[in-house]
């Protein structure tokens, strides 16, 4: 029976890697489908992001072809592209295939779609519902941030062989050997024959066996040293730098009143008292950031009729994830001081 394998990947570049895998451990070309927010990138930006949307859950029903049924579970699909993601499918009619293809699909970093449902609704996503409320005549612009994610790999870098053979020397040593050889003298003599010499006389025979040493080899093999091979590992610290982008949405009211000045007008005015009221060193351009963002404040209906110690708080929130990384304490008397002149 047809199966389908589903996986789910924060970057596109994930899927692409995920559908190498695949492909290397012998899934037909044409049984893998990747699909994304990137590959329809052109459109979208002609597109109205309600339109997207809407679109977007239709293409990853027909990615699936009917395979899922649940609406929930094609909506998180759907919603995992949205956020910058990609969803990759693979149609398996062998069992065994079936393994090696969520294998393929976990080593290339697949992440746990019931974990990122949680964290969405955590987050105020409440699944189909949330977005065909959108398409009824809202305009969404995504707030996007990056975030770089260090991960680690192992690759070759080199190796040893070792080789053993056994080869042959010639060795010399040297030995002592000894001999024992018969010795047979004649000396002459000349004295009176005693009785003992008329009994030694008679017949007899004497023997005399000779020795001689012959070298003997003999060969033992003793071990004398080993060779170890093995592997040691050692842990070191790798800095990995890079840049990472967000969306940044400004909001400007541009009615005719005059608390709803374009923000293009008010800039001209207050760069003129810029240096006489903070006599500041730095570059008017350091600030104006701030001056943008207090001017928003103003228009904003969140902080309508609300004096600035009750709404500081708060901005300073706003101005963090708008601005990361800037320091409020350095910003916020320019961030009042256009918050006042817009309002005034």
């Amino acid at each position: 029976m047809r199966q389908t394998v589903v996986g789910v990947f924060d970057r596109y570049a994930a899927a692409q890697h995920a559908a190498d895998l695949l492909r290397q451990r012998g899934i037909d070309e044409d049984d893998i489908h990747v699909t994304s927010a990137e590959e329809d990138e052109d459109a979208a930006r002609k597109a109205q992001a309600q339109q997207h949307e809407g679109g977007l859950l239709e293409k990853i029903k027909n990615f699936f072809s009917g395979t899922v049924e649940d609406d929930f579970e094609v909506s998180a699909y759907s919603e995992a592209v949205r956020r910058g993601g990609a969803v990759v499918s693979v149609d398996i009619d062998d069992e065994p295939e079936i393994e090696v293809a969520r294998e393929a699909l976990e080593s290339a970093g697949a992440v746990d779609i019931d974990e990122r449902v949680e964290e969405w609704k955590a987050g105020g996503w409440s699944g189909p519902a949330q977005q065909a409320a959108r398409t009824e005549g809202e305009q969404v612009i995504p707030v996007v941030k990056e975030e770089l994610q260090v991960g680690k790999r192992a690759v070759k870098a080199g190796g040893v062989k070792v080789y053993a053979r056994t080869v042959e020397e010639s060795v010399r040593e040297s030995v002592d050997l000894r001999e024992e050889r018969a010795r047979v003298e004649r000396r002459p003599v000349d004295r009176p024959a005693t009785q003992a010499d008329l009994s030694a006389a008679s017949e007899r025979s004497i023997e005399v066996e000779e020795t001689v040493e012959r070298p003997v080899v003999q060969k033992t093999a003793r071990v004398v040293e080993e060779v170890v091979v093995g592997k040691e590992a050692r842990k070191k610290k790798a800095d990995v730098q890079d840049t990472v982008r967000h969306t940044e949405v400004d909001v400007q009211n541009v009615g005719s009143d005059e608390r709803g000045r374009a923000y293009e007008t008010f800039d001209r005015d207050f760069r003129s008292d810029y240096s006489t009221r903070f006599g500041n060193t730095r570059p008017y351009e350091d600030y104006e950031p701030a001056y943008r963002f207090g001017h928003s404040l103003a228009t904003d209906s969140r902080y309508a009729g609300r004096d600035w110690s009750a709404m500081e708080a708060d901005a300073q929130k706003d101005w963090a994830r708008s601005y990361p990384g800037s320091k409020w304490d350095e910003m916020k008397a320019a961030v009042r001081h256009a918050w006042e002149r817009a309002r005034s």
